[in-house]
């Protein structure tokens, strides 16, 4: 799973990643391709962060940390992809750099 994992990190360290773009690039790694579940758990475990992108201005996404054990967020980001008509599920949820979180949600 590290080459899924590297393929990952050097896409965030250009720009967010998204649930396709996850997927995508465990899709091209060949070989035997891990759940997107596990490569998800493995990078929130290191420097990585899930969440939402919002836009803030005309020139600017804001990313929104969700809060959580690792577990927790996983679940979460699965829920959101299976509850998502098809085309909309690219987007369930974004990935990025720990030091590029903006801020993380507030607990209700």
């Amino acid at each position: 799973m590290s080459g899924h994992l590297s393929c990952v990190l050097e896409l965030l360290h250009e720009d967010m990643v998204s649930h396709g773009q996850l997927v995508q690039c465990i899709e091209q790694q060949g070989g035997p391709a891990p759940n997107w579940k596990d490569v998800v758990a493995a990078l929130l475990s290191c420097e990585v962060e899930m969440g939402e992108a919002k836009l803030a201005s005309t020139d600017y996404v804001e990313f929104i940390a969700w809060t959580g054990t690792v577990d927790e967020r996983v679940l979460r980001a699965a829920q959101r992809v299976a509850s998502l008509a098809s085309r909309d599920r690219e987007f369930a949820y974004w990935l990025a750099l720990r030091k590029n979180v903006d801020r993380f949600e507030e607990n209700s």
